[in-house]
């Protein structure tokens, strides 16, 4: 006999009396509720309490700017590539 045929059929052999079973909704109405309670559970849990900063605002990011300006600057240097005169001055600070 076939492996996968006798897996089919004993599946077959128990879900259908057992949704017979729970034709009644039963099972079906709890199982809804506990996990719609765990999803979205899960979905506070996810959003990490709201709120949040937004990147720290205009001087992070001018920071932030700057910061990659003279790693780039930097990085033209060691490939012995062109600087621009803005890239000179901000290795020169």
């Amino acid at each position: 006999m076939n492996s996968k045929f006798l897996k089919v059929a004993i599946t077959a052999i128990f879900a259908i009396p057992l949704g017979m079973f729970s034709s009644e909704s039963v099972f079906a109405s709890d199982l809804s509720t506990r996990f719609e309670q765990n999803n979205s559970e899960e979905y506070l849990i996810s959003c990490g309490g709201g709120g949040g900063g937004g990147g720290g605002g205009v001087k992070a990011k001018k920071a932030k700017k700057a910061k990659q300006a003279k790693a780039r600057a930097m990085y033209k240097q060691r490939k012995g590539l062109p600087l621009t005169d803005a890239e000179k001055a901000i290795l020169a600070e």
